[in-house]
């Protein structure tokens, strides 16, 4: 019947083939060479018998939007729903392969990339039809925690300028939202949990695919409750871990802990979440007066009283271009690195750095010549009952999911970023350089390093209220 909530999961291995780089340019960007643990793409399938919504988590780091565009689509089109109604959210994890569209490869790159992306999107559709094939009557709850493993990584250095460091006094958002999908027998099906921070403690000299803290985090969940535990992503772009990021090449202890600390506390959330019964009315025992007793009822009615999904595509400005005459000197100036390099027989680091800024050169050519070129914000919805999952296709900052939550009139609201493609930070106004964002400038904080997305310039500083505003009212219009 209408009323009633259906839900299946189903998770797929996405290892990627030895030899395929990761995603970085200066960090993260060496070859795999062995796989520490194995990467996941996790489907979690609602359905009320009128809407289907699928819940994807998966162990990436980023796609581009046009890519995560395809494999929404291919998974709407095997379970018969809309791609709207899918949801792709990427850990962020940095120990895993990149795929094409990230940066410029050779050859060989390319080849391994394609080769996995399409096996990519063949695993997400079978788990996805495997999911819907395993729907059952269930029940939805949710709660939320506290966990301070991540801190706030903006620093300021001894010159006033910006560094890539950590501030541990500094606030964060440390919300770990936890959602239980249980059958009507209060057994769980699928555990979800979001909390925002870079999955970094296999740092880069472990050239590993490993599935960072959040792969131990979903273990101690999934081997203390049962069930499918599934991460997500939420607001972490200014946040790191509280360790650091990764300096051994064995990094395996360091992820386990974080990634218990995390799970410990799903844990605990996820036991206090009692779907299938209740407390009923104070009772004594028998005929003993004097001590009273909760007994636990059955929880009954309607298990789905919404389902739906809702998702708007805003474009948004960037900053003032340079001139022609400027952006072409900008682009050659990147290319004569690049031939200098290649001469000198430059480290590979250098080298890819290179490459990605001549190729950024072109892309900041082009957009003068087209005058006032965008950027796609892709904002998306999913509503179960009192429970929202909101997401945003750029690196959000934990302020950013703050103000959200704070605007929501549905009061379990999780607000994830990397959803549905990554397009880039997203930095509020106040986050911007104090001097204005100067084109060339090679910023050593990642979100002012708009070169690595290959984002012509800066997005103009009203963006983050604008997609602020904009997912509050996709909230509203599902309430």
């Amino acid at each position: 019947m209408f009323g009633t909530l259906y839900a299946g999961v189903s998770r797929r291995l996405i290892n990627p083939p030895l030899g395929i780089n990761k995603a970085g340019l200066r960090l993260f960007a060496d070859p795999i060479q062995a796989i520490e643990s194995d990467l996941t793409a996790t489907v979690l399938v609602l359905s009320n018998g009128d809407s289907k919504v699928a819940i994807i988590a998966c162990d990436l780091i980023v796609i581009p939007t046009q890519t995560a565009r395809e494999a929404r689509r291919r998974v709407g089109e095997a379970i018969g729903t809309p791609a709207s109604h899918v949801m792709l959210n990427f850990s962020h994890n940095h120990s895993s392969p990149a795929l094409p569209g990230w940066t410029v490869d050779p050859p060989d790159q390319q080849r391994l990339k394609a080769k996995y992306q399409e096996k990519l999107f063949n695993w997400l559709v079978e788990a996805a039809q495997e999911a819907d094939r395993h729907l059952q009557p269930a029940r939805i709850g949710a709660g939320w925690g506290e966990s301070y493993i991540g801190v706030y990584r903006r620093e300021t250095g001894p010159d006033g300028r910006d560094v890539l460091g950590e501030v541990p006094d500094h606030p964060i958002d440390p919300a770990v939202g936890v959602i239980r999908v249980d059958d009507l027998e209060g057994n769980p099906i699928a555990l979800l949990f979001s909390y925002g921070s870079h999955p970094v403690t296999v740092g880069p000299l472990s050239m590993v695919a490993s599935t960072d803290f959040p792969g131990p985090a979903r273990e101690v969940v999934e081997n203390s409750l049962g069930g499918t535990a599934m991460f997500l992503q939420a607001c972490g772009g200014n946040i790191n871990p509280r360790v650091g990021i990764g300096y051994e090449v064995d990094c395996r202890e360091t992820k386990k802990r974080v990634g218990s600390i995390l799970g410990g506390e799903v844990l605990k959330v996820a036991a206090n979440i009692r779907t299938h019964v209740q407390p009923g009315a104070r009772t004594s025992l028998g005929n003993i007066p004097n001590i009273l007793f909760t007994p636990w009822e059955p929880v009954e009615g309607d298990t789905c009283t919404l389902l739906g999904a809702a998702e708007e595509v805003v474009p948004l400005a960037f900053i003032p271009l340079p001139s022609m005459q400027e952006a072409t000197t900008i682009r050659d100036h990147w290319y004569q690195l690049l031939e200098e390099r290649k001469t000198r027989g430059a480290q590979a680091w250098e080298m890819r750095v290179a490459q990605h800024f001549a190729s950024w050169g072109d892309q900041l050519v082009e957009a003068v010549q087209e005058v006032r070129p965008t950027l796609d914000l892709v904002l998306q919805v999913i509503r179960i009952n009192d429970i929202v999952l909101a997401s945003l296709n750029m690196e959000a900052f934990f302020e950013t999911g703050l103000a959200v939550k704070s605007r929501s009139p549905v009061k379990h609201t999780q607000v994830l970023g990397y959803t549905n493609g990554v397009m880039g930070y997203l930095p509020r106004a106040e986050d911007y350089p104090r001097d204005g964002w100067k084109v060339n400038e090679l910023y050593a904080v990642p979100d002012l390093y708009v070169q690595s997305y290959r984002l012509p310039v800066a997005l103009h500083p009203d963006s983050e209220q604008v997609a602020v505003d904009r997912l509050t009212m996709l909230i509203e219009q599902l309430s």
